[in-house]
């Protein structure tokens, strides 16, 4: 079974191309949705965030407040270090329960959706890596929209996220959506074309 995944970093059309893989009956794992669902609570992935975090990252009802982890992890990198060793692991042990669910379904593609894929542990369950490209302003645009966030607060996001060309040169395929939406899609199609004559 081929494992491929799909990464891109905010605004870059990534979640797009996941979307129609969903449409065209393809399996695709959100490593996100995946932690919103771990974070459940009473869960070890939740107590052990409580644990290194303190109770204030919960409600009363034991519910994340996610806004309230971000402000706690991202503007410290000992403590997203941190956040990353209680999390990664436990996340990888789904991915892996998942692919596993879809290997014995027969499935012959099943599709990872990140935007930390390459240099991390995730880049080993996978055999092929696709990098969706966007314009800068572009992304830019998207993102003010989609967040209702500020020009600046868009282009700090992007500038703590990888750089197009590293992702360029450490991917095995690149989308670039730099055109239309139409365009876009038309290159998916092709890409999946390719990929699927790829032996696993």
């Amino acid at each position: 079974m081929k494992v491929v995944g799909i990464t891109g970093t905010s605004g870059s059309g990534k979640s797009t191309v996941c979307g129609w893989l969903t449409q065209w009956g393809y399996t695709v794992l959100d490593g996100d949705a995946i932690s919103r669902e771990l974070a459940v609570p009473g869960s070890r992935y939740l107590k052990e965030l409580v644990a290194a975090f303190g109770p204030e990252i919960c409600d009363g009802n034991g519910v994340l407040l996610r806004r309230e982890l971000g402000q706690k992890v991202f503007a410290d990198p000992a403590a997203h270090r941190r956040l990353t060793e209680i999390t990664m692991p436990l996340i990888l042990d789904e991915l892996r329960r998942r692919l596993r669910q879809a290997q014995a379904r027969g499935e012959r593609c099943v599709f990872l959706d990140g935007a930390l894929i390459i240099d991390t542990p995730y880049a080993q369950l996978c055999s092929i890596i696709v990098a969706v490209i966007g314009d800068r302003e572009q992304q830019i645009r998207r993102i003010m929209q989609r967040d209702g966030i500020s020009r600046d607060a868009a282009q700090d996001r992007l500038n703590r996220q990888a750089r197009s060309d590293f992702l360029r040169q450490r991917a095995d395929f690149v989308l670039e959506n730099t055109g239309t939406l139409d365009q876009l899609r038309q290159q998916t199609e092709q890409l999946l074309e390719r990929i699927k004559g790829i032996d696993p």
